[in-house]
């Protein structure tokens, strides 16, 4: 928009919102996948404690990953201290028992860090 010193319509501000704010604010708050270090596996490798290694926006370590899911490929391969990918699936895995069962979801949430899966180990 060229600078014309006049105030900008309504209609520009939500234009610019729908445009640049929205979409910003809708990525930073979705889960996709992150990097993370290993820091705990549970007793059967089904699942494994991760530590994301991206620094949050103030610089500060993000919150331990608790739960996460192991893949049956990696779980033979997986150790304390290995670089893992971590995804996050599209809705909730709560109920998923490890099966090929149909299961009922137990939230309504979306890509959320509860519901993570180990799929890669570097």
């Amino acid at each position: 928009m060229a600078d014309t010193g006049q105030k900008p319509k309504m209609r520009d501000n939500d234009v610019s919102f729908f445009l640049n704010v929205l979409p910003n604010t809708i990525k930073a708050t979705l889960n996709v996948a992150q990097l993370g270090k290993v820091t705990r596996l549970y007793d059967d490798n089904k699942k494994a404690e991760v530590q994301p290694l991206a620094l949050s926006s103030d610089e500060t370590p993000r919150a331990r990953l608790i739960g996460v899911h192991v893949g049956k490929t990696k779980r033979n391969i997986i150790a304390v201290g290995d670089v893992v990918v971590v995804m996050f699936m599209d809705r909730s895995i709560a109920n998923f028992d490890g099966s090929n069962k149909l299961f009922k979801l137990s939230a309504n949430r979306l890509h959320d860090l509860n519901d993570s899966f180990i799929v890669e180990v570097y």
